[in-house]
């Protein structure tokens, strides 16, 4: 008699079918590299060190700055709390400036992953919340020229520092996702003995493996 395999047993793992998602999930890996590495102009390997050092550089001194906008020019300020209270959820200003730089943030890292990966469910929740962060930094500006709640002079200062927050985020996840690529994409080279170098007849850059 025959002795039955279990499905999970790892003599499946020699499989055919096993093998075929391996070698898809590998192309799919190589893909990536190879769009990362022309989209990021990578010259050869040793540029990736420089490239992700610059990139987290430039990221942790617009992570501090907004930090030091939010502290100084909202968290500080004399702004009266108990006006111009938003309808989503009663936050406050101060907690609307918190809700943008954390919504705007999550919103450009989800659209960069989604680019890169070719994702859809992370594309459908970055514009969602695009549109929040939209209506908050819009809201003051509603209560300034529709109601009698706000000042016009204070909802145009309001929106303009939620709009320097948002563009803030949204300019350093660009560097934030860059630097965190570029670091998978050094990994990537490292395990699978890839040399990047440019194309002799063209601008193109091309990888190739050592075996």
């Amino acid at each position: 008699m025959t002795e039955d395999i279990p499905a999970g047993s790892p003599d499946d793992l020699g499989s055919p079918s096993v093998q075929n998602q391996g070698h898809v999930a590998s192309e799919h890996r190589h893909e990536l590299a190879e769009r990362l590495i022309r989209r990021l102009d990578v010259k050869d390997n040793n540029a990736i060190f420089e490239m992700i050092s610059v990139k987290a550089y430039f990221g942790g001194i617009l992570i501090a700055i907004l930090v030091l906008f939010y502290w100084i020019f909202i968290f500080s300020a004399d702004d009266n709390i108990d006006t111009g209270v938003s309808i989503l959820r009663s936050l406050s200003f101060p907690d609307v400036a918190v809700a943008v730089l954390v919504l705007g943030l999550l919103s450009a890292l989800f659209r960069y992953y989604s680019r890169e990966l070719g994702h859809l469910f992370p594309s459908l929740v970055s514009g969602a919340m695009i549109i929040v962060c939209g209506f908050y930094a819009v809201e003051p500006l509603v209560y300034g020229f529709v109601t009698n709640e706000l000042e016009a002079q204070t909802a145009l200062w309001r929106s303009a520092r939620l709009g320097v927050l948002w563009g803030g985020v949204t300019y350093c996840a660009h560097y934030l996702v860059d630097a965190f690529l570029l670091y998978w994409l050094k990994q990537f080279c490292a395990n699978h003995d890839i040399d990047i170098y440019p194309g002799e007849e063209s601008d193109v850059h091309e990888l190739q493996a050592s075996d």
